[in-house]
């Protein structure tokens, strides 16, 4: 069932450190680990983020609190995927408690790393549009992505994320919004260093060879024509799994979790629900 905008909403930070979002208050809880783009914002969520988390992740709000935790700001001292995952197990022990998780892209890295180091702290697991690894014919556009930013050009790294997230008529309308209008507001990281450690960290990290390791059961869910964790990605990681299931959307990138919010958010809901898998591909 869905839930109001009007739910009660907290925002702040665990330890100073970790910016967060709490919206719902459903008896379960559900962690979201944000994708890449994380590293570009100013680490200060406000009333406006609420309203829009609550209204992204409306369907779980009725059976779970739903806490948005970012990153700290300066990565400096947390260069890679599992010191990174640290510190959610840090965030998950002394404020939030066991949980399912849901990481999308970047955040599904991390949550690999957390729910292998920690399955007592994991109920289940969901990597949205993400996978064991950064496939080969996303490289390239990581590779120009990290020399974009550390010339400092994030509204041009908006507009080429979006580019790699979008189809059809939002492939090509979205950047060009992002490139125009988007100027008066561009994107601000707090530390802009944040942002190319970032996209280093994802280009290094390989979990292929630990994915038996993981305990929880474990939902792959993305678009078959995403150019990060396409298909075979997709496929690779979900057959290392002990405990997995797979949901793929026909011809959707990297933003599948947005153009196809009602259907992708209908697998994760059943997944969660302990529901069976019916289809694979959609």
């Amino acid at each position: 069932m869905g839930a109001t905008l009007t739910q009660r909403f907290d925002t702040g930070q665990f330890d100073g450190r970790y910016p967060y979002v709490r919206v719902g208050h459903g008896p379960e809880t559900l962690l979201v680990i944000p994708g890449i783009g994380d590293a570009m914002f100013d680490g200060a969520y406000g009333r406006t983020d609420a309203v829009t988390t609550a209204a992204t992740f409306r369907r779980f709000l009725a059976d779970y609190t739903v806490y948005l935790v970012s990153r700290p700001r300066g990565l400096e001292d947390r260069q890679s995927i599992g010191a990174m995952a640290r510190d959610y197990e840090r965030v998950l022990a002394d404020h939030v408690g066991a949980a399912s998780v849901l990481g999308l892209s970047m955040g599904g890295l991390i949550g690999q790393e957390l729910a292998r180091e920690r399955p007592d702290l994991v109920d289940r697991l969901v990597l949205g549009v993400s996978g064991c690894r950064l496939a080969e014919s996303g490289r390239p556009l990581v590779r120009e992505l990290h020399r974009l930013a550390l010339e400092g050009e994030w509204t041009e790294i908006r507009a080429r994320l979006y580019e790699a997230m979008f189809t059809g008529t939002w492939r090509r309308a979205v950047p060009l919004l992002s490139r125009t209008v988007g100027r008066v507001s561009p994107p601000n990281p707090a530390d802009p260093r944040d942002v190319p450690i970032s996209f280093e960290a994802v280009r290094d990290y390989d979990g292929t060879d630990r994915l038996a390791d993981l305990e929880s059961r474990t939902l792959v869910i993305g678009g078959t024509d995403d150019p990060f964790f396409p298909e075979g990605i997709l496929r690779e990681t979900y057959e290392g799994l002990p405990d997995g299931q797979l949901a793929m959307f026909s011809g959707a990138r990297h933003g599948a979790f947005l153009e196809r919010k009602a259907g992708f958010d209908d697998w994760i809901e059943r997944f969660l629900r302990g529901e069976a898998a019916t289809r694979v591909r959609q």
